[in-house]
C-alpha cells in the first residue's frame, strides 16, 4: 500500500496545478475524486469557479471531522538542481527518503495522507464521519474553500492539513494585503522641475511607515510561535513586498505604488489594526503633502484561534504525543483556511507534512516521505478517537 500511495503522490506532483494560471485543475480534481469514489466515499465536485472535491463517509457518528487540504500550487520555474542533477519541478524525484517537486509538501502530501487514511480505515469503527475537503485556489485568495463553505459544507470539527508537522497548530495569523499609491505629474526625466515625481514621494512615505512596522512587531498573541522563531510569541508584522513604478529610465511616471502584507496575530481584531494603519498613513500623507491613497484588498483573512483547553485540542495532543513522543501547540505565522471554519464556531486545528527545511514556495521543494506516513497515522488517530 505504501508504494501505491507514494505513487499517487508522484502522479499529483506531476500535474502542474499552477494557481496563477489555474492549470490542470480538472485533471487533479478528477484524479482525487476517482480515488475517493473507489474507496466508497460519497464524492462530489463542488463549486462554479473552481472544482473542489468533497467526499464523506457516513459511519453513523454524531459529528463530521473535516480534513482540509488543497491541490493548487504556487508557480515553479526549472530546472532545479538536486544532488548535482537538473530536475523539472513537475517531474517528481525521489532521493534518500525525500520526494522533490512543486507541491510535494504544500499541499499534495496532505491529500495523499488523507486518502491513504481512508483506505486503511474504511471498514473499521470510527468516532467521526470523515469529510474530506480538497480545494483549488488556496494559494491565490481561497476561492475554492469559500465556495465549499458557502454551500454549507463545514463539518463539526476541522483539521487543516496544510501546516507544519512539528506541532499541533491551534491558531493562525490573519492576513491583510493592500497598496500604497502615490500620484504625481509625469514628465521628461531631463526636466524634473516640470514634473512631480511620485517615486520620491513613495520612498518617503514607505520609509516613514516603517515606524508602523515597528509598532506591529510589539503586538503579541498569547500563542507560542513555531520552533526556531526569533520571538517566542506570535507577533504582528508589516512588510512591503511589491514596488511598481514607471517603464522607461527617462520618463517620470504618473504613479508609483507599493504592495504590503500585514499579519494580524491570533486573537487580534484585524479591523482595529487596519484603522491604526489608516490613521498612521493619513498622518504621514498630510505631513509630506502627498497625493496618495491606501487601498485594502478584500477579502481579509481575519486569523483565528482555538481554545487550547478545548476537548478536541486535548484529544489531538494525546494522539500527537503517542506518535511523536511529545506535546506542543503553537500558532501559525502564516495564514490558512482555518479562519473560515473558526469564525463559524468550528473547533479547528492544523497539522500537515511540512517542515521549515522543505523549501515550500521555493526551489527544491520536497517532503519527507516518512512525514506523509506520520500525517496519515495522525489522521487515523483522530478519526478513530484513540
Amino acid at each position: 500500500m505504501k508504494d501505491y500511495y507514494f505513487g499517487l503522490l508522484k502522479k499529483l506532483v506531476s500535474l502542474n496545478t499552477d494557481a496563477v494560471k489555474k492549470l490542470n485543475y480538472e485533471e487533479a480534481s478528477s484524479l482525487i475524486a476517482n480515488e475517493l469514489k473507489r474507496l466508497g466515499l460519497d464524492t462530489k465536485i463542488v463549486g462554479e469557479k473552481v472544482p473542489n472535491v468533497v467526499a464523506r463517509l457516513d459511519v453513523g457518528a454524531e459529528k463530521d471531522l473535516a480534513i482540509v487540504s488543497h491541490y493548487d500550487v504556487v508557480p515553479a520555474e526549472g530546472p532545479w538542481i538536486v544532488d548535482g542533477r537538473e530536475i523539472d519541478p513537475f517531474q517528481p524525484f525521489e532521493l534518500n527518503g525525500r520526494l522533490y517537486g512543486r507541491g510535494s509538501a504544500d499541499d499534495k502530501s496532505a491529500i495523499v495522507a488523507s486518502i491513504w487514511a481512508m483506505a486503511e480505515l474504511k471498514d473499521k469503527r470510527m468516532k467521526y464521519n470523515p469529510l474530506l475537503i480538497i480545494t483549488g485556489d488556496e494559494e491565490v485568495g481561497g476561492t475554492g474553500i469559500r465556495e465549499v463553505v458557502s454551500a454549507g459544507i463545514t463539518g463539526d470539527l476541522v483539521l487543516v492539513a496544510d501546516a507544519d508537522i512539528e506541532y499541533v497548530g491551534i491558531g493562525a495569523s490573519g492576513v491583510v494585503h493592500g497598496w500604497i499609491v502615490v500620484e504625481g505629474k509625469e514628465g521628461h526625466a531631463g526636466y524634473p522641475h516640470r514634473a512631480t515625481n511620485p517615486v520620491n514621494g513613495l520612498i518617503s512615505l514607505c520609509s516613514n511607515l516603517m515606524r508602523f512596522a515597528e509598532k506591529r512587531a510589539l503586538t503579541f498573541s498569547g500563542l507560542d510561535s513555531p520552533p526556531d522563531s526569533p520571538i517566542s510569541k506570535v507577533w504582528g508584522r508589516f512588510t512591503f513586498t511589491i514596488l511598481q513604478a514607471g517603464g522607461k529610465h527617462n520618463v517620470i511616471p504618473k504613479e508609483a505604488k507599493a504592495g504590503f502584507d500585514m499579519r494580524i496575530v491570533p486573537g487580534e481584531d484585524p479591523y482595529k489594526a487596519i484603522l491604526e494603519l489608516k490613521s498612521e498613513f493619513e498622518a504621514i500623507r498630510q505631513r509630506l503633502g502627498l497625493d496618495a491613497r491606501l487601498e485594502i484588498i478584500e477579502p481579509i483573512n481575519e486569523g483565528w484561534m482555538t481554545d487550547p483547553q478545548h476537548p478536541f485540542v486535548r484529544e489531538a495532543l494525546n494522539i500527537y504525543e503517542r506518535l511523536f513522543g511529545y506535546k506542543r501547540v503553537c500558532g501559525e505565522l502564516g495564514g490558512n483556511d482555518g479562519y473560515i471554519f473558526s469564525k463559524r464556531g468550528k473547533p479547528t486545528i492544523t497539522l500537515g507534512a511540512m517542515r521549515k527545511e522543505n523549501n515550500i514556495h521555493g526551489r527544491n521543494e520536497f517532503v519527507y516521505l516518512n512525514d506523509v506516513v506520520m500525517l496519515k497515522e495522525f489522521i487515523k488517530g483522530l478519526l478513530k478517537g484513540i
